[in-house]
């Protein structure tokens, strides 16, 4: 299940596996993606298909005055479009990769 939110949870270990988090941060001319799920990140390839369907959609789309964000429909609310192509990118399984926690390792002098 995606949950489109305006804040990440701070503590992603307490969320279900099967929750993704998509955080949009906007300015006039940038979008920035945060999707977030326990144990997981997201695959470059999945993000790369991600902004290469933002500046598709930018180099198609007037903006007349409109952030990007708003003229490719990522905001203020994420289109419909714009779910579906989540729904069927995030939920399948080759866009995942484990997260890898880094252990700090005590060294001694």
């Amino acid at each position: 299940m995606i949950k489109y939110v305006h804040k990440l949870s701070p503590l992603s270990e307490d969320m279900p596996p099967e929750i993704v988090q998509v955080c949009i941060d906007t300015s006039q001319n940038r979008v920035q993606l945060y999707i977030l799920r326990h144990g997981f990140i997201v695959t470059d390839p999945v993000m790369h298909t991600i902004e290469d369907r933002i500046q598709q959609l930018d180099q198609m789309m007037p903006a007349w005055g409109q952030s990007m964000a708003e003229s490719v429909g990522l905001c203020p609310n994420v289109s419909p479009e714009w779910q579906k192509f989540f729904d069927d990118l995030l939920q399948r399984d080759d866009s995942w990769a484990f997260l890898v926690p880094v252990i700090p390792t005590n060294s001694q002098n």
